[in-house]
């Protein structure tokens, strides 16, 4: 299988991988927004938080029939690779998907990592044709989404209020772009608290946060014309910080934001502080960015807290997507 690697400075390249990946996004999930070239270009150059990964193209008489990535940290678990893989629309069943796992699962093996993790919607097409590239599931994850135009601001703001109740001895800071210097490690140390999300069956390890990371988030959010914000929750008023939330909200698609981390440290939990960070984020946003309607979140299955606080905040389930591995 010939692949060529895409180069986020090949205009012509990058505009049919965009084209290919809005066709694969309408065939597969409608319900998303289509990437913005913005978006696109900036997750190639810098990935997510300052790691990018490979991308591949296959090309057949011109156009863009399938792609390949790969993702490999260096930061943390190190023993493992991310692939994801896609086939346009028009050319499925003919033996592309297969061809580009095995390629991509000779290239994780050439690096001498021994795991390989995918992921695929929780339907039976995608779930029978992981089973037979020898993977296994391993985690459930459910994508959730907030209509503004439906969300009761009464009941945000009552459940906000119960949940400063509860949270009485902390205070809330809210932040919009850049964490200030004076405050980095401790957000890098407060951030690592997401390490306690379930993570079901995954063979991984604890991601590893400090002060460069979160710099290279931040980087790579306005790379992509994410604007941040996060809510801080503070015990007293000079205490250490305890927990947050963050949203991305994408300039390019004032309509949408994304819903990302919200972690309470373990010292700090019992106290109704997740809800007390989502409820301030959702009353922030009516008022910053009225023209946001939809927010979205992504949680494990088993996350029953976090799914309460969401369900209690007008989410409600757009789809469900698996997590997969297998031994390189």
């Amino acid at each position: 299988m010939k692949l060529q690697r895409l180069d986020p400075d090949d205009t012509a390249a990058v505009a049919a991988a965009l084209s290919f990946h809005r066709a694969t996004r309408t065939a597969d999930t409608p319900w998303d927004p289509p990437p913005t070239e913005r978006g696109f270009v900036s997750s190639l150059r810098h990935g997510w938080d300052g790691e990018p990964g490979e991308a591949w193209l296959l090309i057949e008489d011109g156009q863009v029939t399938g792609s390949l990535h790969l993702h490999f940290s260096q930061r943390d678990n190190t023993h493992m690779a991310g692939m994801g893989v896609s086939v346009h629309p028009d050319k499925r069943r003919e033996g592309r998907a297969r061809a580009l796992f095995e390629e991509g699962l000779a290239r994780v093996r050439a690096t001498g990592r021994r795991l390989v993790t995918t992921g695929t919607l929780d339907a039976e097409g995608p779930a029978a044709f992981a089973t037979a590239m020898g993977f296994t599931r391993a985690s459930i994850e459910v994508q959730r989404r907030q209509d503004f135009t439906e969300v009761d601001p009464a009941r945000v703001e009552e459940l906000r209020a119960r949940a400063t109740e509860a949270a009485r001895d902390y205070t809330l800071i809210r932040m919009d772009g850049p964490v200030p210097d004076d405050l980095l490690d401790e957000v890098a140390e407060m951030s690592a608290a997401i390490n306690d999300a379930p993570t079901d069956d995954l063979d991984i390890e604890d991601e590893v946060f400090d002060g460069k990371r979160v710099r290279g988030f931040e980087a790579a959010q306005e790379a992509a014309g994410n604007k941040l914000y996060r809510v801080i929750a503070r015990q007293g008023t000079d205490g250490p910080l305890a927990g947050h939330t963050v949203v991305g909200r994408p300039v390019d698609q004032p309509e949408w934001a994304w819903q990302w981390d919200t972690a309470v440290m373990r010292a700090h939990r019992g106290h109704r502080l997740g809800m007390l960070l989502k409820a301030d984020m959702v009353t922030w946003l009516r008022a910053a960015e009225p023209a946001i309607r939809w927010l979205d979140t992504w949680n494990a299955e088993s996350n029953a807290h976090m799914i309460g606080v969401n369900e209690a905040l007008g989410y409600r389930i757009v789809t469900r997507h698996l997590g997969w591995q297998r031994a390189v």
